[in-house]
């Protein structure tokens, strides 16, 4: 019975994504089908940058929008129960607060400090997974009163990740058809790029002209209000603000992310870190077109790309010929050949000028 049950909500997500709403549309659905399946108070479902992890957006309701500023700043500095980042190398990528403390959810400081005094009991976290990248992450909580999840809830949630996290991949920044439809127009982006310097408290100081039409598309695609910092935004700033990870790569401990937003377009947003004359501390935020280079790795993974398909598209964007490419590789021409036909079966593409067009120079 309880297979069946998973099965059908697996088919009810496939043909949300058949239709091909938003990324936006396609987590607010996944988040109520979850909840007739694992019954829950309060929800966000955040879709990721795969190389980074930062947040590119997120769909919360009010009780988590309350937290919600708080929860990344927890993530970042230190350590805690089911953090995202050890969620996304367990089997599977899903716990409950309460089953990984031994039901003594007050050891969790993200608990003490957050959860418990917004009322919540307990906590379900997922990270969703395609190919072996991030490119969501999941949150779901119940209040004290509420029974705590269960080993069943955390079997239940984790069995309809792959599903979703197949649409997400492939669908990182797809418009809203019923939107644009009934006529409502994505915010233009502005021509010239948006720099504000923010306190370590994320508290504006300063901006830019440009600055605020920035936040205003971002305040837009997610839909939010407009005293609310958007999450991207909160996401490079705290990762600033956070020490480096021991062991992390460059891209883990980048503080930028790429974003895709209705339209088609990607917004490049990165932060860094400056120590003010006075001994403070403050962060320089740039917002701007993301540039071609930035954007390919996203469109790579949305398309489904391998990783030798990544570097033979690198060296064709680079406008190496087959031999060059080939032997910069080390693999013969028609190897490369055959790279290059999955290529443009992947992209919908016919030729190598339709391909740059489509990964790079539309967006230059």
């Amino acid at each position: 019975m309880e297979r069946t049950i998973i099965n059908r909500l697996a088919d009810r997500l496939r043909r949300l994504a058949d239709k091909q709403p938003s990324a936006r549309a396609y987590r607010s659905a996944c988040l109520s089908l979850l909840a007739e399946m694992v019954p829950f108070d309060g929800g966000c479902l955040t879709g990721v940058d795969g190389d980074t992890g930062l947040s590119t957006g997120s769909v919360t309701d009010m009780v988590v929008e309350a937290i919600h500023p708080r929860l990344f700043e927890y993530e970042y500095r230190g350590e805690d129960f089911n953090r995202y980042e050890a969620l996304a190398a367990a089997e599977p990528p899903a716990a409950a607060l309460s089953l990984s403390t031994g039901g003594r959810p007050e050891l969790s400081e993200r608990y003490r400090d957050i959860l418990s005094p917004a009322g919540f009991g307990d906590e379900l976290r997922a990270v969703l997974i395609a190919r072996g990248r991030r490119c969501g992450q999941l949150s779901l909580l119940r209040r004290q009163d509420h029974p705590p999840f269960t080993e069943d809830d955390v079997r239940r949630v984790a069995a309809l990740l792959p599903q979703m996290a197949a649409y997400l991949r492939q669908a990182p920044g797809s418009e809203d058809e019923a939107e644009l439809s009934a006529g409502v127009q994505p915010a233009p982006l502005p021509s010239e790029a948006g720099v504000f310097v923010l306190s370590d408290r994320l508290d504006l100081l300063a901006a830019s002209p440009s600055a605020e039409d920035w936040l205003a598309v971002l305040r837009g695609a997610e839909r939010i209000e407009p005293d609310i910092v958007p999450r991207p935004v909160r996401a490079v700033c705290t990762r600033a603000l956070s020490p480096p990870r021991p062991g992390g790569s460059p891209a883990e401990n980048a503080a930028r992310v790429c974003v895709p937003v209705p339209g088609g377009f990607y917004i490049g947003i990165r932060a860094s870190r400056m120590e003010s004359l006075s001994g403070g501390v403050q962060l320089a935020v740039t917002v701007e077109r993301a540039r071609p280079a930035d954007i390919l790795p996203v469109l790579a993974e949305s398309f489904g790309l391998t990783e030798r398909e990544r570097e033979v598209v690198d060296r064709i964007v680079h406008g190496l010929s087959s031999k060059e490419a080939a032997l910069s590789l080390c693999v013969s021409e028609y190897t490369l050949q055959d790279h290059l036909k999955s290529v443009f079966r992947k992209t919908g593409t016919k030729s190598r000028r339709e391909l740059v067009w489509q990964l790079y120079s539309r967006f230059s």
